[in-house]
Parts: structure tokens; sequence; C-alpha cells
């Protein structure tokens, strides 16, 4: 009995040392080189420090239990670790570094809201679908914005930009009240406010498929003219981009896989149906708006781009197969 009583207080001893020794160990890890961490949106300070460098959860949680004071509430931003810091100069880096709060986002124009979702995601300002599910809650903003009186969604409103954004207070609804507007001034009030909404929608949808078609703004107008005569010829349409909006893809994920959908009839895809899509498939510039309602009347209804991007025109299929060969 004697000797279970000792081996059990050997066993306690020799836990308490291996504890001991581990904790001292990790109280006086060094990080071994200079790095950027990353707190998401809904980070606590143990999930920052377990993910980012490796930290054990299980002696971090008895060192903050140990010293209450470094329990803090971290907030969103990138943060520079440098080398040979240790746990308590990090907790402190990541409660003082934040100086400059504000945030650039950019906004690209060929852009849907698929590519916008995972671009705050990414960014730690909201989790995957966040941002979807916000954008087609119409109410809120309808009655600020008139343009929206018939909208399902908010994307194809969302103006693409540059906005600045706070990442520890951050709001979807500041961010749409913010691409909206922008979206107001720049198009709607210059070039949209006098049309019907059906009128507005088959401009931004001509538009939306222009922005993906065409980079360059002083082709847009030339690109527009065809897409249009196409459309009121009752021609398909026949631009390869619209073929994967109807399967929620990003821009990045429809190019991978436009093959498979290539020849999939859907309300979007304008090489098997001869009106336009059901929607929008981006949210178009200023550029590409312009250019759809004052696009430039040429006799061209075809055209292709090579391989480093140049276009080329046709005014006949004939002519257009033969500008094939500027894609070998």
């Amino acid at each position: 009995m004697i000797r279970i009583i000792k081996l059990i207080i050997w066993i306690f001893v020799m836990f308490w040392i291996f504890l001991l020794v581990n904790y001292k160990s990790f109280i006086n890890y060094t990080i071994p080189e200079s790095k950027t961490i990353y707190v998401k949106s809904w980070d606590t300070l143990n999930t920052t420090l377990t993910r980012e460098l490796n930290l054990d959860n299980f002696y971090l949680k008895i060192y903050l239990n140990l010293n209450p004071k470094q329990k803090i509430k971290v907030q969103v931003w990138e943060y520079r670790i440098w080398e040979w810091e240790n746990i308590q100069t990090i907790i402190e880096t990541l409660k003082y570094s934040p100086k400059a709060i504000d945030k650039k986002i950019t906004i690209l124009e060929w852009w849907n809201i698929f590519d916008i979702d995972e671009y705050l995601t990414k960014n730690w300002l909201t989790q995957a679908w966040e941002f979807i599910s916000e954008s087609k809650n119409t109410s809120k903003y309808k009655e600020k914005f008139s343009f929206l009186q018939n909208a399902l969604t908010l994307e194809w409103y969302l103006y693409p930009d540059t906005y600045f954004v706070n990442p520890n207070n951050f709001k979807i609804e500041n961010l749409n009240n913010s691409m909206l507007e922008n979206f107001r001034k720049k198009v709607y009030d210059n070039l949209l406010s006098t049309l019907n909404s059906t009128q507005i929608n088959e401009i931004i949808i001509l538009a939306s498929i222009l922005e993906k078609e065409e980079r360059n703004i002083l082709e847009k107008p030339t690109v527009a003219w065809i897409l249009k005569k196409r459309y009121l010829n009752n021609w398909m349409i026949g631009a390869d981009i619209t073929a994967c909006y109807a399967y929620s893809l990003t821009s990045e994920e429809c190019k991978m896989n436009l093959s498979k959908y290539i020849l999939e009839k859907n309300e979007y895809n304008t090489r098997t149906m001869v009106w336009l899509p059901k929607t929008p498939i981006c949210n178009p510039s200023f550029e590409s708006v312009n250019a759809v309602i004052n696009s430039k009347n040429t006799p061209y209804w075809y055209y292709l781009h090579d391989k480093s991007g140049q276009i080329h025109y046709a005014k006949t299929n004939e002519e257009h197969i033969n500008n094939y060969k500027y894609l070998k």
C-alpha cells in the first residue's frame, strides 16, 4: 500500500514538473522570424495566436488565467510581429498596434457578386456568403435609392471602385450604401435618370456583358454596338462569358470551367439562347454603361481577341472565320 502511495506521489510530482517545465518553455518561447499575422472579424485572442503563431492552446489558456490583464479583445487588422518577441510582447502588440484603422478595399469592374463575397471573406471582413445574403435584402435600401424599386438584389448597382472601411466595426450595410451612392452619383444621375426601369435593366445587362468582354475603353463603344445590334436583330449575342453566371461561380472559377458550361441551356447563356440574360452578370463601370448608351455605329457584326488581347472585327461570318488565324 505504501509503495502504491509513493508511486502516486511520484507520478503527481513528475506530472507537475513536466507541466511547469513546459509552461516555462511556453512563456519563454520567442518567435524565430518576423512575420505578419492577421486577426479576422470573428477571432478571439486564443484563436488568433494558436492559428497564426501555432502556440499551444492549453498553455496559452493557463497563461491568460494566470495573467488576467493580458486577456484582451483583439481588433481586426494586420499586425507585424518581430523576431524574438515572446507571448507578453506579442499581446502588447495586438493591444496597441492598430493606429490607422481604415482599410482600403478595391472592387473591380468585372467582378460579380460571388467575386465580391470571396474578396471580403479573404480580407476577413465577412464570412462566406454573408455579403451575397445581404445583397438580397433590398427593402432597407429602396427608400434612399429610387433605382432599386424593382430590384430583386443590390447586385449590378454596387459600383466598382476603391473604398475605405473600418475593420473593427465593419458593416456590410455601410459598404453597400457607399457603393449604391457611388452608382447613383456616377451612373444613374448622369446616364439613367430619365429612363424607365425596363430600359435601365436592358442597358445594365448589356453593359455587364460588355464589361467582361472588352477591357479597352476605346473599343467598348464598338463592341457595345455589336452586342446591341445582335440583340435588336434577334441574333444570339454569343458572349461566352455569360455561360457561367447561373452556376454561382466567381470570375476565376468561370474561366477555369467555361468549356464545361459553354453549351448548357440556362437563362443566362447567350451561346444557347437568342434573348438577353435573365439579369446582368457583373457590376459594370460608368465607361461600360456609357458605351452601351452611346455605342459607335459600325458595319461590324463579329469580333474576337487574339492571344495578346488585341481585338479583330469582321462584317461577315466568312471574315470572322478568317480572323481565327489570330488565335494561333
